[in-house]
This record gives C-alpha cells, sequence and structure tokens, in this order.
C-alpha cells in the first residue's frame, strides 16, 4: 500500500539532496511530455466596463440592425462583385499557390513535429524517468537521460509509439475511457527505463497489471498538486520550473517504485 503523504514526503526529501539536478530533469521531462515547461504561466484578460460604455454599445448595435436591409444586402453584393472582378487568372493563380503552400507547410511540420516525438522526445522520456526513478537507489547523473538512445532503441520507439496511438484512439472514442487507459499505460516508460527489451505485449500487461486499482488513487495523486500549479501560475511558471515540476517527477517515480514493490530510497 501506499499513501499521497508518504510519497509526497519522501519527493520532498529527496528533492533537497540533488535539487539543481532534478529541477533540470523536470524541465527536459515537462518539455518532451508536454511540449512546454511546466508550471508556465497562464494568459490573463482582463477589462473595464460600465453602464456607460455597454449603453454605447447597444445602441451602436441597435442602430445597425434598424439600417435599411436592402442596402446592405446590395452594398455586400457589390463588395463581392468589385473583388471577384478585379481577380485576374494570375492573381487566383497566387492565391491558389499560396493556399496549397500554406496546407504543405502545416503537413510538413505536423510530419516534423510527430517525427521529433515519436524518434526523439519518446526515448528522452524513457531516460528522464529511468533518471527519477533510479535517484531513489543512488546519485544519479543526467547521462540516464540519454538511456532510450543507447539501449534497444528501436522497441523503445515501438513500444512508446503504440502506447500514444493507443490513447489518442481511446481519448477520440470516449472521453472518460481515454483518462482510464492514459493511466493504465503510464508505467510503460518507467517499465521501459529499467527493462528496454521486454517485448510490447508484456509491457501493456505489467502496466495493466500494476495501476489495476489504483488509477482512482493515482488520479488524486495528480489532483493534490493542483494548488501548486494554481500558485506557479501567479509567479510566471517560475515556482513550476524550480520546484513544482521536479516535485512532481519524483513523486511519481516514487509512486511506480512503490507500485514495482521496491523499498524507500537508501540514502
Amino acid at each position: 500500500m501506499w499513501s499521497r503523504v508518504e510519497l509526497k514526503t519522501q519527493a520532498k526529501n529527496l528533492l533537497k539532496l540533488n535539487y539543481w539536478l532534478f529541477v533540470l530533469g523536470g524541465i527536459i521531462l515537462s518539455f518532451v511530455t508536454t511540449g512546454h515547461i511546466s508550471g508556465s504561466g497562464g494568459l490573463k484578460l482582463n477589462y473595464n466596463a460600465n453602464s456607460k460604455n455597454i449603453s454605447d454599445i447597444s445602441n451602436s448595435i441597435g442602430d445597425a440592425f434598424s439600417s435599411d436591409q436592402k442596402d446592405i444586402t446590395y452594398d455586400f453584393k457589390d463588395s463581392i462583385n468589385e473583388i471577384t472582378g478585379s481577380i485576374t487568372p494570375s492573381i487566383a493563380k497566387t492565391i491558389i499557390a499560396v493556399v496549397i503552400g500554406s496546407i504543405v507547410i502545416a503537413l510538413v511540420a505536423a510530419l516534423i513535429g510527430i517525427a521529433l516525438s515519436v524518434f526523439v522526445f519518446n526515448p528522452i522520456q524513457v531516460g528522464a524517468k529511468r533518471f527519477f526513478s533510479r535517484s531513489y537507489e543512488a546519485r544519479c547523473d543526467m547521462g540516464e537521460i540519454s538511456y532510450g538512445f543507447k539501449s534497444n532503441y528501436l522497441n523503445i520507439v515501438k513500444i512508446m509509439f503504440f502506447r500514444s496511438l493507443f490513447t489518442v484512439l481511446w481519448g477520440l472514442l470516449f472521453i472518460i475511457p481515454g483518462i482510464i487507459k492514459a493511466y493504465e499505460y503510464s508505467m510503460i516508460p518507467y517499465l521501459l527505463s529499467e527493462n528496454p527489451d521486454m517485448d510490447m505485449q508484456q509491457a501493456f500487461d505489467e502496466s495493466r497489471r500494476m495501476t489495476y486499482g489504483q488509477k482512482w488513487q493515482i488520479f488524486v495523486l495528480d489532483l493534490s498538486f493542483i494548488g501548486w500549479n494554481i500558485l506557479s501560475s501567479f509567479t510566471l511558471g517560475l515556482l513550476g520550473i524550480f520546484f513544482v515540476s521536479p516535485y512532481m517527477c519524483l513523486t511519481k517515480a516514487g509512486l511506480y517504485r512503490r507500485l514495482r514493490g521496491y523499498n524507500d530510497y537508501k540514502y
């Protein structure tokens, strides 16, 4: 059995032992898993309005709708005719070329993003999970981050790709089952960080076994960090970078070790 308090206390104690290294590891893991550094500040929208402003806006809208509808229709048609009439064949070709070029660029960018995620970010994620997990046993260095590239790289790429694919497909079909499957597959990167040679069926089965009956508790563990993430937004993400992210990474690594049956950290 495990408890949130125990895991989080252990993570905070471990964080003090090698603080800056864990901060760097947290930055790397957050970037490769979410595409941005965890804890970055959110966008705030502020506006000021009083009764006079609202009244002015309402009057303007009312005036617009009280105009002669036929005049508006004719003006719109005239504008369309003027625009279409001024488009020569050469301009039309240019517009089509720009549109097609934009679509091609977007597709190429999407393919590059997918390729980076599959062949670069996923192996880095496995290495980062290994870094945080093994930190419970001994003082690790950042060399662990490259573990996924040095140990059965193609097998790691394949299994992590199908993990992402299955999670996305479940999410597209049904939202709640998609979330459940995401938790069910959550231990796969940790398993590969210990045994990169395990086959895909074994990795999925073991992650399913480890999270069986534990998904709700893991979900609540994630919820327990919401307060920290909200507080981080007020610091423009600085608290997330320098505390929340490494704290969460160590806590989740501790959870994996507990579900795996390992003892507490040894130093």
